[in-house]
């Protein structure tokens, strides 16, 4: 029983965070200007541009998506790959902190809390359940 519970949380992380995603990419594809205006630091990037956020929402809702599949199928390989653009976005993010001389400002607490740090804790707790068996929900 405690094992298969154990099992349930280590999905329960990945679930949470690629439903957060589709929500978000579906929030960003609807409402791009909203995006623009109100996500911290966003606008030090230039002008609005609905084409390209839109694009950045609807990456957002296949990693969401691909996520989710690989949470119901219990594939491991499926919910790294999903986790893969959001952690490539965070060394990007990353970057560009150290880039702006290491602020410890609004920006970068949005970005450590809702950027950097989930696709990383999603893949902290997919590799240490890898080779568990029965490691499906």
């Amino acid at each position: 029983m405690m094992g298969a519970r154990r099992r349930t949380f280590a999905w329960a992380l990945p679930g949470s965070v690629y439903a957060s995603w589709l929500l978000a990419g579906t929030a960003i594809f609807l409402a791009p200007g909203h995006f623009h205006a109100l996500t911290p630091g966003v606008a030090l990037f230039g002008p609005f541009n609905a084409h390209f956020i839109r694009d950045v929402g609807l990456v957002y809702v296949a990693s969401g998506l691909i996520g989710l599949y690989g949470v119901r199928t219990a594939s491991g390989p499926l919910c790294v790959a999903a986790a893969l653009w959001s952690c490539l976005h965070a060394v990007l993010h990353l970057h560009v902190w150290v880039d702006r001389g290491l602020p410890l400002d609004g920006i970068f607490l949005f970005d450590l809390s809702f950027v950097i740090v989930p696709p990383f804790l999603v893949i902290l707790v997919l590799l240490t359940c890898r080779g568990k068996p029965q490691m499906g929900p």
